[in-house]
């Protein structure tokens, strides 16, 4: 990737997430505790406690009956290293069954089925691809599980992004899932 591009990517990157940030300024959403603001279109989750905000890419459902439903929902249920029941099948958590496709972590939301959790696909953030829910690299998500607390407000949106805007997304997404998956390789 060029120099240019790349530099591109990272404005872009920083333009997401001030569109993001002036949404949840701008939403009725009280902000007494954590907020969870979801950007299906940008793949970006922001995480805000009234005071400081973090950003994290994200991987959320394809089209139809695996969409990410847009809407306002409370965060109802966490749960460390969690068990996954998929197609009639029990996965044991993540560390000791790297099927398991929770991840590390799983924060279930209002929306019976929903949350947000870690993977076992690392290349997959940055794409329309999980079953419906919002999908982060496990560092992430065990960075933000500790701010996120029952009750918190969990938001969904879909941002039009311009088509000009688009390529330079998918690289910026396409380099973090890199430098997440090198970093996890070399312990750091």
């Amino acid at each position: 990737m060029k120099r240019g591009r790349l530099l591109s990517s990272i404005a872009v990157a920083f333009c997401v997430a001030a569109i993001i940030l002036s949404f949840a300024a701008n939403s009725t959403v009280a902000v007494t505790t954590t907020t969870v603001v979801v950007d299906k279109s940008f793949h970006m989750t922001l995480i805000s406690n009234g005071t400081s905000t973090t950003a994290y890419p994200n991987a959320t459902g394809t089209t139809g009956d695996n969409a990410t439903p847009v809407g306002t929902y409370k965060v109802i249920n966490k749960q460390a290293d969690p068990h996954w029941h998929w197609e009639g099948r029990t996965y044991d958590p993540y560390l000791r069954d790297q099927q398991n496709g929770l991840g590390l972590r799983w924060i279930g939301i209002s929306l019976p089925s929903y949350g947000m959790h870690g993977t076992n696909e690392p290349f997959s953030i940055g794409k329309d691809i999980s079953h419906g829910c919002v999908r982060h690299q496990n560092r992430d998500v065990v960075a933000a599980f500790p701010s996120i607390s029952a009750g918190a407000s969990f938001v969904v949106i879909e941002t039009p992004v311009p088509p000009a805007m688009e390529a330079m997304i998918t690289d910026f997404l396409e380099l973090y899932d890199l430098y997440a998956v090198l970093s996890a390789s070399r312990g750091t």
